[in-house]
Formats: structure tokens, C-alpha cells, sequence
């Protein structure tokens, strides 16, 4: 249930009156206990007396231990002293250089990483991000040079971001959605596609079929899972609409309008999606899904063919289930895939701070560098690692490949 809208959940009334329920999680529930880590930086052992200091008897003593976590707010600042030449013969251009020496700027790779960090996941404006360094370690930048240094970061990320831009026509499905985004306050949009793979980020001017051709081709022989936004008609090889928008939608009806007739209808969808929900959940094989699917079709179109008496239910029918007949059932069929596109707009939810507070970007260029770096991030969380030192290895990494 924590996948459905706020809507779809039991209701204030319904639930269960006030100090009826016992407070924190049910018994049997997973703890939350943090692990021990598998390194300990530093130990301080403390002693009592043997005796005690009131009245001088032998103390009974037990050990004990616990784990505290901190961390060590400290700039490092590294001088390289390095030489360059030319051959007179030749002239050829000869520097040395080092791993740790960025090839352009005055950022190490880790400052690098923290003040990427500081402007995408909390959508720290440059004036901020300086503020908290200042407040950190001492050391305060100009707004122009924060600005160079997340320029650079994109910079190293850009050929990683064109290769999974070329691999996304070669995946088997992926989840899309998109939202309004704002360059120097003129409307283009915010586009985000998710795979098994990677998630890709692009900005741009329009939110039409072309942005999809564009990435995909002219036509896209997997899956989208999507809303039914018009452009993806017919682009691709199968589709999945959202559940999520369209139990909403009758959702919003039934408040609406109060209609025993849409009432029902939203009921049968509900019911329909549940049991569809509940037969995923335990992994079926193909043949079980080719059975499911027949029955789930059966239901579906049932609830179609009804001869629902009330406006809002036969617009729903019409303007949703039958215009997009052959689009609901899809994940029944091809395994590794959902009935809803929450995948997708989660990947979006936590930018849009980023478009509030900030107001989206001043330049193209700075639009692209944040599709650029919020590609990356995005794909370091969907394989559980840690955006700030995935990064750091990356550009490390990155620097390593130059200079051999």
C-alpha cells in the first residue's frame, strides 16, 4: 500500500481511534539496529579504581562498550611544484603532472564531489554552498569559480553520459516521465527515462515526439512504462500505462461527483489492480503469466464493455481504458516490469526543489550539465552506492586515463 497515493489509503475515519494502537513498530518487525563497522578508527579505554572512593571498599567492575561516530572537518591544501618544456629540435610541448593534480582548476577531486553533492542533493544555491563551506573549513569561494568547478565535474561525466545515451536504444524497457523546467525563465522541460541499467536525465526545449526520436529512434522496440501522455502513442514495440493516474483519476471522480455508478467503477479498477499487484509480487513464470493474463483481460474487458450509466464512468471508459486498449496489461506478459510509472516519478520528486528554490538554470549550458551529473547520480543509487565516493572514483579515475 505504501506505493499508492495518500487517496488510496484508509481514511482518517477508518482508521483505528487515537492511543488504541501501542506505539513503534509491531512485534516481528525488522530491527533497526545500525551495524557494527567492520573497521574501528580509534579506541579509548577507560578505567575505574579498584576501590570505591566513598568508602574504600573493592568495586564489582563489568565492561562495557559503545560505538561513537563523528567526523574530522579538515581542508587540505596541496602545493605541486611541477615543470613543463619544450623540445627546440621538434617542439614538441612536454609537462609532468600527477594523479591527485587536476588537469585544470584548483579543486581536488574530493571537494570536487562535496560541493556537486551540496548543489544537487540539497539544491544549495552557489551562495549557500560557499556559506556552508566558509561555516565548514574556513575557506570561502567565488559563485564563478563554484560554477567552474561543477563545469569540470560535467565535463568528466560527459563521455559516460553519450554512452548510455547510445545504449538506450538497445534496452528492453524503460520508465519515462517528464515535468516543466525553467532556463533563465523560459519554459523547457525535464525529461527522465529508467531501465534495469542506468536512469537518464535530459533537458529539453520541448515535450513533444521529437524529443523521444530523437533518443530512441523512430521506433523504440521495447517497452515504455508511462502516462498516457500523447507523444509516446504508437513510438514504441509495447506499452504500460500507469495504473497509479488512472485509479486517480476515478478516484477524483467518485469525490467528485458522489455517483454510486463511478463509485463502482472505481472499485472494479481498484480490485482489478490489487489482484494484478498481489500475482507479480510472487515472481511467476511465463507460463502462469500467459494464464493470468487471459483472466485479467477477461476482467478488464468486462469492466469495459459494462454499460456504465454515469458521465464521468463512460469518459473514463472511452478516454482511457478503451483508447488504450492492449496497454494496461502489459507487465502481466513481460516480466521485470510494473503496472505503475512510480519508478519514474520518483526519480523526479527530489528535483524539484532544484526548480522552486533555484528556479531552474540561467543558461543552457548549466541545464546540461545538471542532466549530465544527475544521470550519473541517479544510476549510483539505483546500484546502491554512495553518490559522493562513486564520484570521487570516477573523476579519479578519469584523471588515471589521461595520463596514461
Amino acid at each position: 500500500t505504501s506505493q499508492l497515493p495518500p487517496q488510496f489509503k484508509t481514511s482518517i475515519e477508518e482508521r483505528p481511534e487515537k492511543g488504541s494502537i501501542p506505539r513503534g513498530k509491531p512485534p516481528g518487525s525488522p530491527g533497526a539496529t545500525r551495524q557494527e563497522p567492520e573497521k574501528v578508527d580509534r579506541e579509548i579505554k577507560l578505567a575505574l579504581p579498584n576501590n570505591c572512593g566513598r568508602c574504600g571498599k573493592r568495586l564489582i567492575k563489568n565492561k562495557n562498550y559503545r560505538l561513537v561516530y563523528d567526523v574530522v572537518m579538515k581542508m587540505i591544501t596541496t602545493e605541486f611544484e611541477y615543470e613543463d618544456g619544450y623540445c627546440p629540435n621538434c617542439g614538441e610541448y612536454h609537462v609532468n603532472t600527477h594523479p591527485e593534480l587536476p588537469e585544470r582548476g584548483i579543486f581536488g577531486f574530493n571537494l570536487q564531489s562535496l560541493i556537486t553533492e551540496i548543489r544537487h542533493n540539497f539544491a544549495g544555491s552557489y551562495d549557500k554552498t560557499n556559506r556552508l563551506l566558509e561555516s565548514l573549513f574556513g575557506v570561502c569561494f567565488t559563485a564563478p569559480s563554484l560554477n567552474d568547478c561543477i563545469e569540470r565535474v560535467a565535463e568528466q561525466l560527459e563521455p559516460s553520459y553519450e554512452n548510455m545515451k547510445d545504449k538506450l536504444q538497445k534496452t528492453e524497457f524503460n520508465y519515462s516521465d517528464e515535468t516543466s523546467w525553467f532556463v533563465n525563465g523560459i519554459l523547457m522541460y525535464f525529461w527522465l527515462f529508467v531501465n534495469s541499467m542506468f536512469t537518464f536525465v535530459t533537458i529539453q526545449k520541448h515535450r513533444n515526439r521529437r524529443v523521444l526520436i530523437d533518443i530512441f529512434g523512430e521506433k523504440y522496440k521495447g517497452t515504455i512504462i508511462s502516462d498516457c501522455f500523447s507523444a509516446y502513442n504508437e513510438f514504441a514495440e509495447n506499452f504500460q500505462k500507469d495504473w497509479i493516474h488512472l485509479l486517480r483519476k476515478a478516484h477524483f471522480e467518485t469525490e467528485k461527483s458522489q455517483n454510486d455508478d463511478i463509485k463502482r467503477l472505481f472499485d472494479e479498477l481498484m480490485n482489478l489492480y490489487n489482484a494484478m499487484k498481489e500475482f507479480l509480487e510472487k515472481e511467476p513464470s511465463i507460463d502462469e503469466r500467459k494464464k493470468k493474463y487471459k483472466l485479467f483481460n477477461r476482467k478488464l474487458d468486462a469492466i469495459r464493455r459494462y454499460q456504465w450509466k454515469s458521465k464521468p464512468a463512460q469518459d473514463i471508459i472511452a478516454n482511457w481504458i478503451e483508447k488504450y486498449e492492449g496497454q494496461w496489461l502489459t507487465a502481466i506478459l513481460i516480466p521485470g516490469i510494473r503496472l505503475d510509472n512510480n519508478i519514474a516519478e520518483r526519480g523526479i520528486r527530489p528535483l524539484i526543489p532544484t526548480r522552486k528554490l533555484l528556479g531552474g538554470h540561467r543558461t543552457i549550458q548549466g541545464a546540461k550539465n545538471f542532466a549530465i551529473i544527475e544521470t550519473h547520480r541517479q544510476t549510483w543509487k539505483m546500484h546502491d552506492k554512495s553518490t559522493y565516493n562513486a564520484l570521487v572514483e570516477h573523476l579519479v579515475n578519469r584523471r588515471k586515463e589521461i595520463l596514461i
